[in-house]
Formats: C-alpha cells, sequence, structure tokens
C-alpha cells in the first residue's frame, strides 16, 4: 500500500484513465443512433508504463469478452501494476522499494429489448492492501433510441495493512452511487449530464505517513483523518461530429467533499479519422483543487485531525496526450477484425502548499512540483 495510497491517484489519472483506449476507437459512433446492444465480443492485450514523481508503475492488462443467445456477456479482465517507488512520501517514511499489484475482475450483461444490465466484482492484492468491490449498472433506451439513461451503484470494501506491523489492520468502506442521462440533440451532436456521490467510512488515511509540527517531523503514521467522508461530482459533455469524419468532445467535471476539497476539471478531445484504417485522438485536461480543511505541510500546532497527502492539498495539474488507433486487417477466418493502438501522455503537477521532504517550512519559496508521462500499447481482436 506504500504506493497504492501514497500514489494511486498520480497512477488513476495517468495509467487507469487512460487504460482503455476502446474509447477513443469508438467516439465517433457515439452519435449513430441505434438500440441498446450488448458490448462486441473481443480479446484485448495491452501493456502500460507510467514514470513521475520518482513513481514507476508498468504491466500487463488482459481483457477476454464473450456473448451468447443475444442476450449475455461475459467477462473476464486482468491487471497487474509492478510498481517502484522513492517519491517524498516513501522516502520520508521508508527508502525506495518495490512490489506489485494484482487486479481481478469479472462481470456480465444482460439485454432486454432497450435494457441492460452490468454486474461486476473486482478483487485487488498487493503485499498491504487487499480491495474488493461489487456492483452493478442499468441503461435504458428510450424516446426512439435519442436518450440514454442510466443509473448505478459499487460496494467496495478493503483491507489496510502494514508491512513493518504483522498486527495491523484496519478496515474501510464505500458507497458509490451514480447516474447519467445522455440525449441525441442533433444528428451529429449528443449531449450528457453525470451524477456521482461516494460515501467512505473507516480507516481513510495512509498508516505509514506522517506530518510536520513546527518544522519537527512528529514520528510514522501520525496522520489522523476523520472516520468518514462523502463526496459528490457533476459532469457535462457534449460531442460533435463533423462532416470531414471528425469529432469533437468538450467536457466538465466538478468535485467537492465533507472535508472541504473543491475541484473543477475541464478537458478537450479531438479525434480524426484518416483513411479507412487510421484513427488519431487529441486531448488536453486541466485539474485543480482546493485543499482539505485538515491539511497542512507544516502544522503550528497539534489538532484532532491532521494530513500531509500531497493529494489533499492545494495544486493542479494539466495534461496532454495523443492516441493513434491503426486497423491491422479485417475479417481472417474466425476474427472479424484486428487493431493496434499506441497511446501517450504528458502531465505536469504543481503543488501550492505542499514542500516534499526537503523543505519543512518556507513552502512559499520552494513548493513542491513533477512531471509524469505514461505510455500504452494495445492489441485488440474482434470475433
Amino acid at each position: 500500500m506504500h504506493v497504492v495510497q501514497l500514489q494511486q491517484q498520480e497512477v488513476d489519472v495517468a495509467v487507469i484513465n487512460h487504460i482503455t483506449i476502446i474509447l477513443a476507437l469508438s467516439i465517433l459512433n457515439l452519435l449513430q443512433v441505434h438500440a441498446a446492444s450488448l458490448p462486441e465480443d473481443r480479446a484485448d492485450i495491452q501493456y502500460h508504463y507510467y514514470d513521475g514523481g520518482d513513481v514507476e508503475v508498468d504491466g500487463p492488462a488482459v481483457l477476454v469478452r464473450k456473448s451468447f443467445a443475444n442476450k449475455y456477456s461475459v467477462y473476464g479482465k486482468y491487471h497487474q501494476d509492478s510498481i517502484s517507488a522513492a517519491s517524498p512520501d516513501v522516502l520520508a517514511a521508508a527508502s525506495k522499494y518495490s512490489e506489485t499489484r494484482d487486479e481481478y475482475s469479472i462481470g456480465g450483461n444482460y439485454l432486454h429489448e432497450n435494457t441492460i444490465l452490468n454486474t461486476f466484482y473486482i478483487y485487488s492484492d498487493e503485499s498491504d492492501y487487499e480491495g474488493n468491490s461489487a456492483g452493478f449498472d442499468v441503461s435504458h433506451d428510450m424516446f426512439g433510441d435519442m436518450t440514454t439513461v442510466s443509473l448505478g451503484f459499487t460496494y467496495g470494501w478493503d483491507t489496510i495493512m502494514r508491512v513493518d506491523a504483522p498486527d495491523f489492520e484496519e478496515e474501510s468502506d464505500r458507497f458509490q452511487y451514480r447516474a447519467s442521462i445522455s440525449q441525441v440533440l442533433t444528428p451529429t451532436m449528443t449531449a450528457s449530464f453525470s451524477y456521482e456521490a461516494i460515501v467512505s467510512e473507516g480507516y481513510l488515511n495512509n498508516p505509514y505517513r506522517f506530518v510536520i509540527i513546527n518544522d519537527i517531523p512528529q514520528g510514522l503514521g501520525s496522520e489522523v483523518y476523520p472516520g468518514t467522508r462523502t463526496s459528490q461530482a457533476f459532469a457535462l459533455r457534449a460531442t460533435k461530429y463533423w462532416d470531414f469524419r471528425g469529432a469533437t468532445s468538450l467536457g466538465y467535471r466538478y468535485f467537492t467533499d465533507t472535508w472541504d476539497i473543491k475541484a473543477h476539471t475541464f478537458d478537450f478531445t479531438y479525434s480524426q479519422y484518416i483513411g479507412s484504417r487510421w484513427l488519431t485522438d487529441l486531448y488536453l485536461r486541466y485539474y485543480t483543487q482546493d485543499k482539505a480543511s485538515f491539511y497542512s505541510n507544516n502544522f503550528a500546532a497539534p489538532q484532532n485531525y491532521m494530513a500531509r497527502d500531497k493529494e489533499l492539498s492545494t495544486f493542479d495539474n494539466y495534461s496532454i496526450g495523443a492516441n493513434v488507433g491503426y486497423r491491422l486487417f479485417d475479417q481472417i477466418s474466425a476474427f472479424n477484425n484486428g487493431t493496434l493502438n499506441i497511446a501517450v501522455e504528458y502531465i505536469d503537477y504543481d503543488y501550492d502548499d505542499y514542500s516534499g521532504i526537503d523543505n519543512f517550512a518556507n513552502i512559499n519559496d520552494d513548493p513542491y512540483s513533477f512531471d509524469a508521462v505514461s505510455a500504452q500499447i494495445y492489441f485488440s481482436v474482434r470475433y
């Protein structure tokens, strides 16, 4: 859990958010009106890589999906992260280290007329963290397939441990509720609105991280978080298809929680078919947030709740990336087609009130910042 909690948000943004390049390959098809249908039968193999903030993450991912009886679809997925970390949070508590995180997912879809039910279970395991989550999503097309309404729920239960304390074991639970509506506005334009609420309770902080009080580290594990957290997020997106076989997508997301964090995300994507086999996808993303009410880089005195997690500080980041997809072949034997995709992304992080471990005071003179790169290569066959 050294990295999964210390750096998970960076990995989530840089790797997991772009692990599925399917989005890039299908964005133009979002504007085509069609009845609800099952996902395509497919098999995917991916290698992903992330390097930033003295954290390196890489590993494979495999997905296999199969439908039957024109009503059911099942899938299985394996994802591995090999992690090597020497970030400021890690070095403050220990030396550089390496570990592996394995994640397994299974799920299925059921189609009934214009309604699709999706259920799933995800299990992840590493040396000091065990994660579980299960949930469902229901989507329904209406008004001549011009409107799609979706509802979903996920329950997560995790076990947090310490590699240097065999008797240490804590639990946390998450309840995630989500709803969305998408609408075809014109033959070439769609819009969507989504809402998400997450209620977390239990042990929510990192057992390794410490806080600073009057320039003096107070020992390992001295962060103290509230036992509950409720967050809400609202997102808007509009997608436009152009006559020159291109599409643009513009999105905005607002996040707020009971820890007084407020965040804004803006993103823009441009997709373009080139010939009959190439699809390029370029995107920009900007994120900014305010700090949690109990965060400080250097506390003046002890208080009930204290955090020095840089992901709870005031910071912003921007990213720029590109996906390129190439259709390798069309019908070959039992395979309908095969595609090869490559994605790269650059991310820049700038913290306003976090100074790392080299400068506990005078944070305005030397705030922490770093940049990161991620890359994926992705091969998929439909059958």
